[in-house]
């Protein structure tokens, strides 16, 4: 006798299976492989580790001697005073849906910067026109994140003494409001990370007025959200080419302050590699340039594998993160939400922040 009932039962067992061996072939294979030397975080959803924040809190910074400080570099000073309020507040409207722009002829509104939408890659786009601008030539670094074809943009400036020494500064260009892995039509970002964007922005624009001795890489990332992916696809590409990395600067979430004193946090995960020297270079340049900025040296492991240094880190780079205050006080309440807007971000402490990386470039990688 024919049993129909057995034949559609079986059928419906391979659609299944087939389904999920399709879902396990993205999620394994449909990925650019990663180093081994990543580790394997599993955070909660926070910026920063609090437990680790709160046991930190009251330990001792340690001491950074800014009484030896040379005079302020006219011309540094110049380059600095040319960031401006106005520049970052444009990008982070430009990109957070605040207004319409014009990408390829065409006007749209970005609403959204998430990984699985359209409107990120208008966002590389607009990027990529910005630098075309300036007469600068910006390179995609293509990967891709289960079975998503993403890149990060690359701009450098080589060095005119030493090009084999590399200086990484990064931000991430992409949002989410809470639902990375699936397509939302509604994540501004504004700080998280147009914040760290548009202060790369500015950097790119500054180095036209200096000339660096050493190789400097202006590193927009994509796939912070989806747990770092293309920071550490590229941390992979530079330790395979065996570069010579200095150091890894990355800007994440540099735009909320409201408590007073514009504390700045600096996290060099308890000097590894000897990524304190970082924080030292900025606090005294903090100092020698005169920024309101209170440079908050965490010296912790707060914020370990949780943005785009963390790769660098892994293959043994000095590297830091730079951010707005990470504690329960001074942390931004829009994180992660569709909240996070141009409204709630302090733009001169966002321009300070950009101008203190801004001269820790410019000194390491001895420009002229």
């Amino acid at each position: 006798m024919f049993d129909f009932a057995g034949i559609v039962g079986l059928g419906a067992l391979i659609f299944t299976a087939g389904f999920a061996a399709v879902l396990a072939y993205r999620h394994f294979f449909g990925s650019t492989p990663l180093s081994s030397v990543h580790k394997d975080y599993k955070h909660d959803h926070c910026k920063f580790d609090a437990d680790e924040v709160r046991r930190t809190a009251g330990q001792k910074q340690p001491r950074v001697d800014t009484s030896d400080l040379p005079p302020a570099d006219p011309k540094v000073a110049a380059i600095l005073a040319a960031v401006q309020s106005s520049n970052i507040e444009k990008v982070l409207r430009d990109l957070s849906g605040e207004q319409n722009i014009t990408v390829g002829g065409q006007e749209h509104k970005i609403g959204t910067r998430n990984s699985y939408t359209s409107d990120l890659e208008l966002s590389m786009a607009y990027l990529e026109e910005f630098y075309a601008g300036l007469k600068l030539k910006s390179e995609r670094h293509n990967y891709q994140v289960r079975g998503r074809k993403l890149a990060n943009l690359i701009v450098e400036f080589k060095g005119s003494v030493h090009p084999e020494k590399v200086l990484i500064v990064g931000a991430h260009l992409d949002s989410t409001a809470g639902d990375p892995w699936d397509s939302e039509d509604r994540a501004p970002g504004a700080d998280d990370d147009l914040s760290g964007t548009a202060a790369l922005m500015e950097l790119a624009k500054a180095l036209l007025h200096a000339v660096p001795g050493c190789t400097v890489r202006i590193c927009h990332f994509t796939g912070e959200e989806q747990g770092l992916y293309g920071s550490k696809v590229y941390s992979d590409k530079v330790a395979d080419e065996k570069i010579e990395v200095i150091a890894m600067i990355e800007m994440d979430m540099i735009g909320y302050c409201k408590l007073p004193g514009n504390r700045v946090d600096v996290h060099d995960n308890a000097d590894q590699n000897g990524s304190h020297s970082l924080v030292e270079v900025m606090i005294r340049n903090v100092a020698r340039y005169g920024l309101s900025l209170n440079v908050f040296d965490t010296h912790n492991h707060a914020v370990e594998g949780r943005s785009d240094h963390a790769g660098f880190l892994d293959h043994g780079f000095k590297a830091v993160l730079v951010s707005e205050e990470f504690t329960d006080e001074g942390f931004n309440p829009n994180y992660h939400s569709t909240g996070d807007r141009v409204s709630e971000c302090n733009l001169p402490f966002a321009t300070d922040v950009t101008r203190m990386v801004l001269a820790a470039v410019i000194e390491l990688a001895e420009c002229k």
